[in-house]
């Protein structure tokens, strides 16, 4: 099957690696795949790596009309059996040229809840988003139940379908092998957080957990917190720290690209997000062995009830967060390494399902 995605590749985070993990998976499959990459960095470059055909139409050159003609251009070249569009602007740009052009099935894959209120512009843009999901693609593919109830107030409920996202487990593994970083003393409990420095991560309610367990001087263990990410709280969280009298406990490693090796040599890695999809760190740790501690939130639900449900967290509060850190010490499971990622959520399970939704009769 001749497939095309269309992606914004702005950035590397869990919606980009689900992007290449799928195409990844689909060539290794032996479907012909192509990606239109609205920026060109790792996104594109992990594609190219995986044996997708790249095209690069850079956002930054073009406008919205202009990349719309381009994009027709790209469609009739290279007529696609199936177009799948990733976030809000290559979803409209892919369902509009597609219509244009070839009129080939078209799916969209939504990977989480809005994070932020809308302005009067983005209102505008989510409209025209919504009304390509209605009217002019055939399916929309929700990372998570919870996620297409949501969704089911948007789009008709048949359009939907829920496909969890998918890993290669062992591309995982060697990642993490193949990149060193500094091993860590272990002599101490780690506690990692991966995530963007942004509100909807919480990561305030890490530090607060991790200033509960500091304080709890009954424990037999001594902490230290790392978190791996960057953005608009940096300043305020290590402010935060500092006041509560961890800084000495807590690494702020910013932006790394060695991420997986780090996951690997956390003895726990915590997400307090206010609400997630079905995010690939997760996944990642899983697949790494490391054990998670996390808010029971979408996606995050059902797979921790399988593979280690004393991490999920209920209480959605830094006293939550500890109390799961203590639940968490005292699993026989999680300190031998006994923890997994639950096959369903291999990548090539995702895949299948994804071409299973792209053959159905439309």
């Amino acid at each position: 099957m001749r497939i095309m995605h269309i992606a914004s590749g702005d950035k590397w985070a869990g919606a980009e690696v689900q992007v290449w993990t799928l195409c990844a998976e689909l060539v290794r499959q032996q479907h012909e795949v192509h990606a239109v990459i609205m920026n060109p960095g790792r996104l594109a470059g992990e594609l190219e790596k995986a044996g997708v055909k790249v095209t690069i139409l850079d956002e930054t050159q073009y406008s919205f009309w202009q990349l719309l003609g381009k994009l027709k251009a790209e469609l009739r070249r290279v007529s696609p059996e199936v177009v799948h569009t990733h976030r809000q602007k290559e979803n409209i740009l892919g369902a509009l040229a597609n219509r244009l052009t070839i009129n080939a099935k078209s799916f969209r894959t939504v990977h989480g809840a809005p994070e932020f209120a809308p302005s009067a512009k983005q209102k505008v843009q989510i409209a025209m988003d919504q009304f390509c999901g209605k009217y002019l693609q055939h399916g929309v593919i929700s990372v998570d139940s919870e996620l297409t109830e949501k969704l089911k107030g948007i789009y008709p409920a048949g359009k939907i379908h829920t496909i969890a996202n998918g890993i290669s487990t062992k591309i995982v593994c060697e990642d993490a092998a193949s990149n060193k970083v500094e091993p860590l003393n272990k002599a101490f409990v780690h506690i990692g957080l991966v995530g963007r420095l942004e509100p909807v991560k919480r990561v305030d309610l890490f530090l607060q957990a991790a200033a509960l367990l500091k304080q709890n001087a009954s424990l037999n263990h001594s902490f230290v917190f790392h978190v791996f990410g960057d953005g608009s709280l940096a300043d305020n969280l290590k402010i935060q720290a500092a006041e509560a009298g961890i800084s000495e406990q807590v690494i702020f490693h910013g932006h790394t690209d060695s991420v997986r090796s780090w996951i690997a040599q956390m003895d726990y890695l915590m997400m307090t997000s206010d609400h997630e999809g079905l995010p690939m760190t997760a996944l990642e740790s899983l697949a790494l062995g490391t054990p998670m501690i996390a808010h029971a939130t979408g996606g995050l639900k059902p797979l921790l009830q399988q593979a280690f449900p004393e991490g999920l967290v209920y209480q959605h509060s830094a006293q939550g967060y500890y109390e799961g850190v203590l639940r968490a010490l005292k699993q026989p499971d999680a300190s031998a390494g006994q923890i997994g990622l639950p096959t369903a959520y291999e990548a090539a399970n995702n895949a299948k399902q994804c071409v299973a939704v792209y053959t159905q009769p439309i």
